[in-house]
């Protein structure tokens, strides 16, 4: 039984890492302004894809949560945490800004002084690291003081809808944590009640409130498939792509493309780190030599993107210095 949930867990990680990679590809490509003929093509996956990607990541992180005891274990945890995901953050976010300025194709440049504030205001796609821990270590703090799981689901809804709210004048940590910790929590809850994901009326309530949503936003116009962040339009259609998409993965068949994305699962956040950048400059260096079909660009720049990926999981496996820019925590506790 536990390998079987370890297995789909690791597929739910491997193949929505792989639509990360997707909807970045499709998005870089789709802002060049190149190919605007397949714009509404590039808008629906878009739209679709931010909308599931990063509830379903933070719900996952969620499921697999082990609650603290103690406060010597919430110390001991908030300082793994933040040597886990701090490290490759800053080491990342200067690679980020130095390609920016090393490439004439950029369309929302970072000045170098924004460095000197990732520790307030992420760059890029690295947002999710940053907002992970600041998740980890609330949801910490609210299991050391025992507030009940009911009275958390209230928090949580009412921390998400304010931080939609037009007048809500927050800064950007206490933002981004009010919005994606109620995501944690639900992974939590799928978790401890198992029988949510077996119960066929929730999930088919979920899906139609899901594709209803995901309707509305469309008939909105404007920019309605930039979906990445929490808003009032998207909120309905974020929450209930979580039971949808993990009751699908959890009676995932096994199978050779099961494996293999269990396999990459495993690896997630490295995938995650790395597959921007290069996604970035295998799509100018194919620019560079010719402007190819849009399908062809996007096949071939997923594909090479992923590769790439993949390989630099080879080396973090063979060389240990590779290995400490993803994962540091695991080097200090061997330290010990």
């Amino acid at each position: 039984m536990t390998k079987k949930r370890i297995m789909w867990l690791d597929f739910a990680k491997g193949i929505t890492v792989f639509l990360v990679v997707i909807v970045h590809v499709v998005e870089g490509i789709y802002k060049t302004g190149m190919y605007h003929q397949v714009d509404i093509f590039s808008e629906i996956t878009m739209g679709l894809l931010f909308t599931i990607v990063m509830p379903i990541f933070f719900a996952l992180s969620g499921y697999v949560y082990k609650p603290i005891q103690s406060g010597q274990q919430f110390f001991e945890k908030t300082k793994n945490k933040f040597l886990g995901l701090g490290i490759p953050y800053i080491v990342f976010s200067i690679i980020y800004v130095m390609l920016q300025h090393a490439s004439p194709d950029v369309h929302s440049l970072n000045s170098w002084q924004a460095l000197l504030h990732i520790y307030v205001m992420p760059v890029g796609y690295l947002w999710y690291l940053y907002v992970l821990f600041l998740v980890y270590v609330f949801i910490e703090m609210i299991h050391l003081i025992h507030i009940p799981p009911y009275w958390q689901i209230i928090l949580y809804a009412g921390l998400l809808l304010y931080s939609v709210m037009p007048f809500s004048n927050l800064l950007y940590p206490i933002k981004s944590l009010f919005m994606w910790v109620g995501c944690f929590y639900i992974g939590i809850i799928l978790k401890e009640k198992s029988q949510i994901l077996e119960n066929k009326y929730i999930i088919s309530t979920c899906s139609l409130l899901f594709l209803g949503s995901l309707f509305w936003q469309g008939s909105q116009g404007g920019a309605w498939f930039n979906t990445d962040m929490m808003s009032l339009g998207n909120i309905i259609a974020k929450i209930t792509s979580i039971p949808i998409f993990l009751y699908l993965f959890s009676r995932v068949k096994n199978g050779v493309i099961t494996r293999y994305f269990v396999k990459y699962g495993r690896y997630s956040l490295i995938i995650y780190l790395v597959h921007a950048p290069i996604a970035s400059i295998v799509r100018t260096l194919i620019l560079k030599v010719s402007l190819p079909p849009y399908v062809l660009l996007v096949i071939s720049t997923v594909i090479i993107s992923w590769c790439i990926s993949i390989f630099i999981i080879y080396l973090s496996r063979k060389y240990s210095w590779v290995n400490f820019i993803f994962y540091p925590d695991n080097y200090f506790k061997r330290m010990k």
